[in-house]
This record gives C-alpha cells, structure tokens and sequence, in this order.
C-alpha cells in the first residue's frame, strides 16, 4: 500500500512550485488522508529520490519540512516514520481521489495467512516430510531437458505431458496392479477435478449413481453438480455392501482400499461382487485410491482396475496425500473407449495443466526419489499412528477404533450410542482441535463418530493434543 501511495506522486518541473514544495505537499496529503498511516514507515531519502528521479537533497528538505510540522517522526537507526500519534482528518476517506472516482479496495483486516492444519485435521500430509531441495534439482532438470516449450501453450497435452503419464504407469502397474497403456493416463487438477469431469461426462439430469454412505462429500457434490440422483450404499465394518440390484444406475463411487471415513478395507470377494454389479447394469465403475500408499499392517490388497475383465472400473488417484496438496496434480486411469471424449472435455475446461510440475513430477518419479519418499512417510506414520492409539488408550477416550491398518485417518465410534458427535465436534473446534463428526460425511442419521487425521503432527503434539481431546470428551 505505501509503495503504490508513494509511486502515485507526480512532481512537475514546469510548475511554479519548487519540487521540495511538490513533494511536501504531496505526502502532507497522503498523511492527511490516511493513504499513508500512522506508523508506517517511508522509504530512505535515498531510495525515494532514486524513484521520483529528484535529486536526493529535495528528499532530505521535503522531509525535514514535514518533521518540523510534525507530520513524520525518527526512529535511531530505524528509519523515518509518519507520526505515530497522527489522526486523519477522515478515518472513513482512505486515500486523494477525484470526485466520482471509485476509492480503492481495502486489504486492511484481510487474513492472507497460508496456515497449517490445527490438530487433528483430517487428510493431511506431513509437507515438512517432503524433500523440496530433491524436488527443485528434478524440477531444474526437466527444464534443461524440455526447454521454452514449457512455457507455451501445449493444447496437444490436454491429457498431461507425455512422461509423467508414462512415469505413472509403471508406477501404478508395480504397485497397484493397475493395467493400462499410458495412453489410458488423464492428468488433472487433483482427483476433485477429476471427479468433476465424470461428473459432466458420463452423467445426464436424473441418472442414478451410487456411492458410499457414509462416502466423501466431494464426489457427492460433484455428481449431484451434473443432476444426478444420489443412491446410497451401506458401509459396515468390512467397507461398502455392494447393491443387489443396481436397476438403471450410471455409475458407482467407491474408496475400496481405505473406505473413507471409515478406514474399512474392501475384501476380494466384494470386490469382485462390485464389479459385476456393475457390469449387469452396464454401470461405470469409479474406483477412488486416494491413500493406498500408506497401508502399515499386511500386503496391499488388489485394486478394482486389476480385477475387473469388462473395462467398467475408471481408477483415480492423486499426489495431494503422498506429496502435497498444493501441487493440484491428480490423474484418471480410463477405459479406451472415454479417453477420447474425457479429452475434449479438458480441452473446453482447461487447454492444459502446469506443465513445469508435471514435467518436475515425472522425473521425480523416474530417478527413485518419489518411492524414498513415500518409503519415508510410511515410517514416519505409522509411529504416529502408534502414537495416536497409546495415546487415546492412555487418556481413555471414550471411543473405539475399528481400524488401524493404515491411512491417514483414524475413524472412532463412541462407546455409547446416545453419545452427540455434533456437539463433541463444536466443543473440540472451541478449543483449536479440529474433528469432524462422522455424520458430516453421511446424507442420514447415522452411529457417532469422530474422525481424526494423525499425519501431519509429531508425537509429542499427538500426546498433548489426545490428552485435550479427552478432557473435552470426558467432561460432556
């Protein structure tokens, strides 16, 4: 703000006026008004001349002017300050405009903090876990490799840059199974943006999609965003029950690998159950493997997409969790005969992604450092999760948990089942610690819970934080 007062200043040789008696003027205005505010500090006489182009001596006057009436003060080897104890003429008239111009928008107030997650905020990764310098070194690689082209419009990879699809495929055939051509690869915004553009692909008003209830609200909102007509499917302790009869249903939501929010692992029977259901019904399957990478008790159990013999399953995944959220990179594994059509699609909504971070993330991928990294969380969770357990076992919480194999998120049911998770939710808010209800996840009524994400605090602040958890549980 007092960078743009002071650049606003326009001092004119041609005028009567000397250019001390310009200046002056001008920031006895800018003080008068509030443009410039009390306290603030200016710029050196040296810096202020260099930037109106005077010589440095009309600075050192116009100041001194404005010392002497007060309107600036000193600080000893701080600088020079406008008077701490000036008052506007008018608090409401915050800066010099002609009449029937429009006053600036004010940022005074305005929170533009990047905060991190108050405990226990589900979802979240550990981002000081993330090695940026590794990161930078591949990012800085894959520029001298592919050049300005980087730089320009790239229409031609809607889908993502070449590399970081064909980086993903091998990734996702050794670790999950996944079986596609990397030209099956779609790269998008993050997995909400991929679920949006099924949404508006596959989806008319009216068709039926069913998904998991209690179920991830973003996939709901997104499907709902297209018309649809929203059928819940019944989540126990096993994960999702697959429906008997799916009818005319278009498509199916699941998280098999951790249901979310529950932490449930879909077994290989239901599994394979699922995926004929949605094959009797000619239904699009949609498999959400949002945290698979962090399973920390028995091996990985196979994904939909590699069991599944009729093309039905469309597989999503995303680096928000294993890497960092802001990265916005997420990606669609598609049957053959939608990669077509999903790519005039992106092309409508988004020419193409960030290819820097894709091109960065490739090579990433490529020379190890992405498996040493996820290798790395796997560790450093599962001790919190530990952590997390002994602590909820040590201060008695009065909450079971059903399931502690891995993920990000530990879902506990209530002992008691007239227990409010409503009311437990607003009460921990009121003390910094943020746990959502489980029924913030259900369309129904449905058993309280609380769900807690563990990943991105360290054991101590796992300890400090369950023992005030419990205190606020205990006491209702």
């Amino acid at each position: 703000m007092y960078r743009r007062a002071l650049l606003s200043i326009s001092l004119d040789r041609r005028r009567s006026s000397s250019l001390q008696e310009q200046l002056s003027q001008a920031l006895r205005e800018r003080i008068q008004s509030g443009l410039l505010e009390a306290g603030g500090s200016l710029p050196s006489s040296r810096e202020l001349s260099s930037q109106l182009c005077v010589s440095r001596n009309t600075v050192i006057a116009a100041y001194d002017r404005l010392l002497g009436e007060g309107y600036l003060e000193t600080s000893p080897r701080s600088g020079i300050f406008v008077n701490r104890d000036f008052i506007p003429k008018s608090s409401s008239n915050k800066g010099i405009r002609r009449s029937g111009q429009r006053p600036s928008p004010s940022l005074k107030g305005t929170d533009f903090q990047c905060r991190e997650p108050l405990p226990f905020r589900p979802s979240q990764p550990d981002v000081r876990l993330f090695p940026m310098a590794t990161w930078n070194r591949n990012r800085n690689r894959a520029i001298r490799k592919l050049g300005a082209g980087l730089l320009h419009y790239q229409s031609r990879f809607a889908l993502g840059i070449p590399s970081l699809r064909l980086a993903l495929a091998e990734y996702l055939n050794a670790s999950r199974g996944v079986r596609c051509d990397w030209t099956q690869i779609a790269i998008t915004g993050g997995s909400q943006q991929a679920l949006y553009l099924l949404g508006q692909l596959l989806l008319k008003p009216n068709d039926k999609v069913w998904i998991e209830e209690p179920g991830y609200p973003g996939a709901r909102n997104a499907f709902q965003l297209a018309g649809a007509e929203v059928q819940p499917m019944l989540v126990d302790e096993h994960g999702v029950v697959p429906p008997i009869h799916i009818g005319v249903g278009k498509l199916i939501y699941v998280t098999p690998s951790r249901q979310f929010p529950t932490g449930a692992s879909l077994p290989v029977a239901r599994r394979m159950a699922m995926i004929e259901a949605a094959q009797s019904a000619k239904a699009w399957l949609i498999e959400d493997d949002y945290d698979s990478e962090f399973r920390y008790a028995g091996p990985p159990l196979p994904s939909l997409q590699s069991l599944d013999l009729h093309g039905r399953v469309i597989y999503i995944g995303s680096m928000s969790k294993v890497l960092f959220p802001s990265l916005r990179i997420g990606y669609i594994v598609l049957p053959q005969e939608l990669v077509e059509p999903f790519e005039a699609l992106r092309l409508i909504v988004d020419d193409h992604g960030p290819l820097i971070d894709q091109a960065a993330l490739a090579e990433f991928i490529s020379t190890g450092a992405f498996y040493t990294h996820i290798r790395r969380c796997r560790k450093t969770y599962s001790g919190r999760l530990q952590a997390f357990l002994n602590a909820a076992d040590r201060y008695k919480l009065p909450l079971s948990f059903p399931h502690i194999d891995g993920g990000m998120n530990q879902m506990g049911y209530f002992n008691h089942s007239r227990a409010n998770a409503d009311v437990a939710s607003r009460s921990l808010a009121l003390q910094g610690i943020d746990v959502p209800a489980l029924s913030r996840f259900a369309m129904e009524k449905i058993r309280p819970g609380l769900v807690f994400g563990f990943t991105p605090f360290d054991q101590k602040t796992i300890e400090s934080m369950v023992a005030k958890v419990a205190r606020v549980l205990n006491g209702m």
